[in-house]
C-alpha cells in the first residue's frame, strides 16, 4: 500500500506528528493506539532534519526510511510521505541506490567523520570543503541521533538516510554503514528529465544527445520528439544501432515542405506521428511512452530514453509557463517509466527563460565552445551542485 497524503507543510511543521497521523488514518485506527514513534526513532533529530529551518533549501533535504508501526516508512526531499509493507521492501542500500557501494571506514570514528570521509574519498575534494557542503544539505549529527539509545537505555532501530552533496549520492544506514555513489551515474541508471542549454553548434548539441540516448549495445528503447529539426538526426545520433526501433513524433514537419517532410528513403528511421499543433504533439508524446511501456516488459530503469529537439518552438508560441504546462504531463510519463529524457533549449543558461525553467529538471547540461574547444558542465538541482568545465566528447 502506498500514500502522499501528508502534505510538505505538514512533515516540516511537526515531522513526527505529521507520521503518526497518516500511519493510523491507513490503519483506520486513532494515533493514541499507536506506538510512541519517539521508541524507533530520536523524534528531535528527526525533526532537525526534515522541520522547516529553510523553505529555500528544500531540495536539499534528505530522505529517511525507517519501519515504524508494521509500516516501511519513507518521507522524500520534497516532504512526502509513503507507506508500504516492510516484508515487501527491506531497507537497504541496493533497495533504495543501487548505484552506490559501500565505503570501508573505521568503526572507531563517529558517524559525522566517517560519512565526511566517505564522500571525501569518492569525490577528491579536501575534508573541510565536504563538511562544509554536507551540512548545508543535512544535519549529519541528526542522522547519529536518530538510532542512539533512549535515556532509559531502551534501543532503537533508526533510520537509513540518503542525501545528495558534491555530485555524489550518499546513504547512511542505522547500522552505520555508509554507502556513495554517483548522482549522474544515478539519473542515466534509473532516469530523470534533463535539460541540455547553450548557443553552440548543432553538431555539438548532437553529441550531447547521442551521449544521452544511451549504449548502441544496450537495446534502449528511443522516442524522438522534433520540434525544429528534420528527422535525418534520429539516425545519425543512434548510429550503429537499429534506427527502426526508434519512434518519431515530428512536429517540425508541419513547417517543411511536403518533399522534405517525408523521411528520407534510406534514414531507417519510423516517423509515426506528425502533430499539427503543441497540444497533439505533447499528447503524442505521451503516448509514444506508454506504448513502449506497455510493449515488451522492460528490462532497467532507464531503458526508455526521451529525446525533444528542440524547445524553442514552444516557448516561443507559449511562453515560460505555457512551456512548463507543456512539459509536466511529459515529466510524469517518463518519471512513471523510469526513463531518461533530455530537452535542447539553444539558449545560453543565463537568459532569464532558462533560470525559469531549468528548476523543473533533474539536471541542466550547460554547453560552450571555449579555447579549449566544445565543453560541457552538469548543474544537478537536487543537491545544488555544478561540476566544473569538462570537455564534451562522445561516450560511444
Amino acid at each position: 500500500m502506498g500514500s502522499e497524503d501528508a502534505t510538505a507543510t505538514e512533515i516540516r511543521t511537526c515531522p513526527s506528528v505529521a507520521i503518526v497521523e497518516q500511519i493510523a488514518d491507513e490503519s483506520g485506527i486513532s494515533p493514541l493506539e499507536l506506538p510512541p514513534l519517539n521508541d524507533t526513532i530520536d523524534a528531535d533529530a528527526l525533526s532537525q532534519l526534515l522541520g522547516d529551518t529553510d523553505e529555500s533549501a528544500s531540495d536539499a533535504r534528505p530522505t529517511v526510511v525507517f519501519t515504524y508501526a508494521n509500516h516501511r516508512v519513507c518521507v522524500t526531499a520534497d516532504g512526502q510521505v509513503t507507506l508500504s509493507s516492510p516484508d515487501a521492501t527491506e531497507i537497504s542500500v541496493v533497495d533504495e541506490w543501487t548505484h552506490v557501494s559501500i565505503v570501508e571506514t573505521s568503526d572507531e570514528a563517529d558517524v559525522a567523520t566517517r560519512t565526511v570521509s566517505a564522500v571525501a574519498e569518492h569525490s577528491g575534494r579536501d575534508l573541510e570543503r565536504v563538511q562544509s557542503a554536507i551540512g548545508n544539505v543535512v544535519d549529519i549529527d541528526a542522522i547519529a541521533r536518530l538510532g542512539e539509545d533512549r535515556g532509559n537505555g531502551a534501543s532503537r532501530s533508526g533510520a537509513t538516510v540518503l542525501f545528495s552533496v558534491l555530485g555524489y549520492d550518499v546513504v547512511v544506514e542505522s547500522n552505520g554503514t555508509i554507502a556513495v555513489g554517483s548522482t549522474l551515474k544515478r539519473l542515466k541508471q534509473t532516469g530523470g528529465n534533463v535539460l541540455i542549454a547553450g548557443v553552440v553548434p548543432d553538431a555539438l548539441t548532437d553529441v550531447a544527445s547521442a551521449n544521452l540516448l544511451g549504449d548502441p549495445e544496450r537495446g534502449r528503447r528511443h522516442v524522438f520528439a522534433l520540434l525544429d529539426r528534420d528527422d535525418t538526426v534520429v539516425p545519425a545520433r543512434l548510429g550503429s544501432t537499429d534506427e527502426t526501433a526508434a519512434r518519431v513524433v515530428d512536429y517540425a514537419a508541419a513547417s517543411r515542405s511536403a518533399a522534405s517532410a517525408q523521411p528520407s528513403a534510406d534514414d531507417g528511421s519510423a516517423v509515426t506521428d506528425r502533430p499539427a499543433d503543441l497540444d497533439e504533439l505533447g499528447a503524442a508524446i505521451e503516448t509514444q511512452i506508454e506504448t513502449l511501456v506497455t510493449g515488451t516488459p522492460l528490462c532497467e530503469p532507464g531503458e526508455i530514453r526521451l529525446c525533444v529537439d528542440s524547445l524553442r518552438p514552444v516557448l516561443d508560441q507559449r511562453g515560460a509557463e505555457g512551456t512548463i504546462a507543456f512539459l509536466e504531463p511529459i515529466f510524469d510519463s517518463i518519471r512513471d517509466a523510469s526513463g531518461l529524457a533530455h530537452y535542447v533549449l539553444p539558449v545560453d543558461r543565463d537568459d532569464p527563460v532558462v533560470r525559469t525553467l531549468e528548476s523543473l529538471f533533474d539536471a541542466t547540461i550547460e554547453l560552450r565552445v571555449s579555447e579549449s574547444g566544445p565543453e560541457q558542465r552538469w548543474h544537478l538541482h537536487e543537491s545544488n551542485y555544478t561540476t566544473d568545465w569538462f570537455a564534451l566528447t562522445s561516450v560511444q
